[in-house]
């Protein structure tokens, strides 16, 4: 292995790296319209939920456990970190 290309990586990122978008947001370009749409909205129902707790029905946890049941392993703090805009989706627009 050669550890002066991982150290050159390391030291000089550059903008092919960051400009990769998050698994969510890779997600979202590869889904069909009407699926990316519908997952779009339901990001932005977790954003915009007031509720906290076990009163709030849409959330990262419940869009994990949905979008797992449908073949598409996604862990919860990912969907989090897109709905916070703190992905590296932010840096590629």
């Amino acid at each position: 292995m050669d550890n002066s290309s991982l150290i050159n990586d390391l030291l000089n990122p550059t903008k092919q790296l960051t400009q990769q978008k998050c698994k969510v947001g890779r997600m979202l370009d590869m889904l069909p319209d009407d699926t990316s749409d519908a997952m779009k909205k339901a990001i932005e129902l977790i954003r915009t939920t007031q509720y906290q707790g076990k009163n709030k029905t849409y959330s990262s946890v419940w869009l994990s456990k949905v979008l797992r049941k449908n073949g598409y392993p996604i862990s919860p703090s990912t969907i989090q970190r897109h709905v916070n805009k703190e992905c590296s989706c932010e840096q590629s627009d």
